[in-house]
């Protein structure tokens, strides 16, 4: 007996210091029949919840596939063995239904409830003055509170907030519904941490959209992301806290006893390519979706001096405002050296209008350009009278750009013709991107996903460039009549 009570204030120590005992613990808790996979992500995942839990981390976010333990252990065990070390601490827990919130709430007080809880935290245990079924809160005021997409929380604030899915699968593909969540989380759960320097954030997620909540805290910039898709589609390492290194090789899977290889595919001949992709292989943007082939488009190596290049044309799609969630402005500058035209660089910026004009200003001078292109659109209208106003030395004397033609475009038809209509140019090289450039990466998932992409402007500004390039305009700028490849006299 002696023995038997050794082995379990071992195992209890063992509780309150590692989290990923814990979290099996817990799982055989609310689960005894069934036999939890020790696959190396559970230590993975559980390391970086637990380096929230200890402050290393201020925001987290978690894309995983379902039925990979994400609810087991972010919305119940580690509640538990939060408030289990620090019975003051306050806990907001959110999911998308009120249902499936008070269903996580039930096992969390489940698991609060149990004899060995009790043993690993005792203090908390017999703390416990208020149980519902939304809420358990200690004589520390102290509390795990579950709440839903929309649901009030007006008047409590939290140390720590746990999002977990906070989006449909049905929901996801209505712009209504995505913003509706991305509003709640600025306009509302935002405003829920005590300490807004101190506090944290856990976003535990599945993909469904390119523009879905974990998309959205992407953009917004941040939060650590551990990304975990079911299959490796690449090399991933991953450093814990203790110091351990975790390699995955292309085509390792997560959970190779209970879904290897042939249970995946099996999964995704069930549910389709793209729903697959986007909720086990976080990626809801498959690039069999793309109308650009990429590996088609051809590249430069080195970027010619300016004084090589025979002409310099700037294309702008302009946005409305700088605002988070506004669409961007995007400025690609185009060079024509040796019978191509080269993508030489690449500005996207969310900008007030003033800032913008300034922005553009600095761009043409910097690059000495010869022709700027602005959609007659939005902000591009009054752009273009400025531009105007500088090319006829009408503004302020520094804004002087006689030699710099400003051209209004209007598109004549949709965003995606325009694109596929002019993919040719790129794979002809007639027009060139480089092989390597700092905002490369964005533009070029930009252009596989389009048009399922969040945004498009780089797609814009690039296909609205490449339509001007092989008009008349764009064949005199090229010299194409005649004209040799050495530098255009101006």
């Amino acid at each position: 007996m002696s023995h038997h009570g050794d082995v379990q204030r071992a195992v209890n120590a063992l509780c309150r210091r590692d989290f990923q005992v814990f979290v099996e613990r817990v799982f055989h808790t609310l689960d005894p029949v069934r036999e939890l996979e020790r696959a190396p992500y559970i230590e993975i995942l559980c390391d970086y919840l637990a380096q929230v839990a200890r402050g290393e981390i201020k925001r987290l976010l978690v894309t995983i596939p379902p039925r990979h333990l994400k609810t087991v252990a972010a919305s119940i065990a580690l509640p538990a063995w939060v408030l289990g070390k620090d019975p003051s601490r306050r806990i907001l827990s959110i999911t998308y239904g009120d249902r499936l919130a008070q269903d996580y709430a039930a096992q969390f007080r489940m698991v609060m409830r149990t004899r060995w809880y009790a043993h690993v935290f005792p203090e908390t245990a017999t703390s416990i003055v208020r149980d519902t079924a939304a809420q358990l809160k200690t004589r520390q005021n102290g509390f795990r509170l579950a709440t839903s997409l929309g649901g009030a929380v007006t008047g409590l604030g939290g140390d720590m907030l746990i999002i977990d899915d906070l989006m449909k699968g049905d929901d996801a593909r209505s712009p209504v519904e995505r913003a509706r969540v991305q509003d709640f989380y600025g306009n509302t759960l935002l405003s829920r941490l005590n300490d807004k320097s101190e506090g944290s954030i856990i976003a535990i997620q599945q993909r469904l959209h390119e523009d879905d909540l974990a998309g959205h805290l992407l953009q917004l910039g941040g939060f650590v992301h551990l990304n975990l898709p079911a299959i490796a589609e690449e090399p991933q390492e991953y450093r814990l806290s203790t110091g351990r290194l975790f390699r995955r090789e292309t085509g390792d899977v997560l959970k190779p006893r209970t879904e290897p290889k042939a249970a995946l595919d099996e999964i995704r001949a069930g549910m389709g390519g793209p729903t697959f992709q986007a909720q086990y292989q976080q990626n809801p943007t498959p690039l069999e979706s793309a109308l650009i082939e990429w590996h088609r488009i051809q590249t430069y190596t080195d970027r010619p001096e300016r004084h090589d290049l025979q002409s310099v044309v700037q294309s702008w799609d302009t946005a409305m405002a700088d605002s988070p969630r506004a669409n961007f402005s995007v400025g690609t500058t185009w060079g024509y050296y040796r019978g191509s035209w080269l993508l030489l660089d690449l500005i996207r910026v969310r900008l007030q209008y003033p800032d913008l004009l300034a922005k553009v200003r600095f761009e043409r001078n910097r690059w000495r350009s010869d022709v700027i292109l602005v959609e007659e659109a939005a902000t591009g209208i009054p752009l273009l009278s400025d531009l105007g106003r500088d090319m006829r030395c009408l503004s302020e004397r520094q804004h002087h750009a006689p030699g710099c033609m400003r051209i209004g475009i209007r598109p004549k038809i949709g965003k995606e013709e325009r694109l596929s209509s002019q993919a040719e140019r790129l794979y002809s090289g007639h027009a060139r991107l480089p092989v390597e450039a700092k905002w490369l990466p964005e533009l070029k998932r930009e252009m596989i996903v389009f048009p399922n992409s969040s945004y498009d402007d780089q797609v814009d500004s690039v296909s609205q460039f490449l339509e001007w390039s092989i008009g008349p305009q764009g064949r005199r700028e090229s010299g194409s009549r005649g004209r040799d490849d050495g530098p255009r006299p101006r």
